[in-house]
């Protein structure tokens, strides 16, 4: 079984993504986890090569400052590990699956969902046509209902002008466990499972082929330290 990120290796990975020399768009653990999860559950493989860049919020003005090859390598491990463990999890564990999410500093803890679910919808975004079956269903649009609420922009308006739905955010943050199980077993009969991207937890040495699958070597592929390709 492949083992979920600690909580210090999660503190480690939030507080490289959060330094202020990162690009302003790099996001957080939770925002991660939802984007990982909707490339992993949707219906189409989606190359690293494609996904890296927005996890650190790379555009041709903002590049990631890394410190050096053993930092790239070590934050892109576990990135990969806690990708194959929201896999693992689904596939095997379902029932003890539950998104990363944070909580409300009241008394009494509430669960935060927005940045999870934004992360989600831009993996979403990483392919729209491909996600328009689900939008179109729409015995099945209610799967993404907390999701687009919370995590578009669209959705946070419908939020601000009902009360209604604003008043329900326990009930959503409480089924979008559910939603993700929901939206995966949609896509399965779309996804050619031999061709799910997986990669090793271990660190990749510098002349590993790269796992993006481009057929260079790390070092000369997303690697090099100028850029994630």
């Amino acid at each position: 079984m492949i083992d979920g990120l600690s909580e210090d290796e999660l503190n480690e990975l939030d507080n490289f993504l959060s330094r202020d020399e990162m690009p302003d768009a790099s996001m957080d653990p939770a925002m991660l986890d939802g984007f990982l999860t909707a490339i992993v559950i949707g219906p189409t493989t989606v190359l690293p090569s494609q996904w890296m860049p927005i996890i650190f919020g790379e555009n041709d003005e903002q590049r990631v400052p890394w410190a050096g090859m053993a930092q790239m390598e070590r934050i892109n491990s576990l990135i990969f590990r806690h990708m194959n463990a929201i896999i693992e999890v689904l596939d095997q564990y379902p029932d003890d699956y539950e998104p990363l999410v944070y909580e409300s500093d009241d008394e009494e803890p509430l669960p935060v969902i927005d940045e999870w679910c934004c992360g989600f919808v831009i993996g979403m975004e990483l392919n729209k046509d491909a996600w328009q079956p689900l939008l179109d269903a729409s015995e099945d649009n209610t799967l993404l209902m907390p999701i687009l609420l919370y995590g578009s922009e669209a959705g946070r308006e419908q939020l601000s002008a009902s009360s209604e739905l604003a008043s329900r955010s326990l009930e959503f943050a409480d089924a979008l466990g559910d939603c993700v199980l929901g939206i995966r077993e949609f896509w399965l009969p779309y996804r050619k499972r031999a061709s799910t991207f997986r990669h090793e937890s271990e660190p990749i040495a510098r002349n590993d082929p790269c796992p993006c699958g481009s057929g260079k070597k790390f070092k000369k592929c997303c690697g090099a330290p100028e850029r994630l390709h």
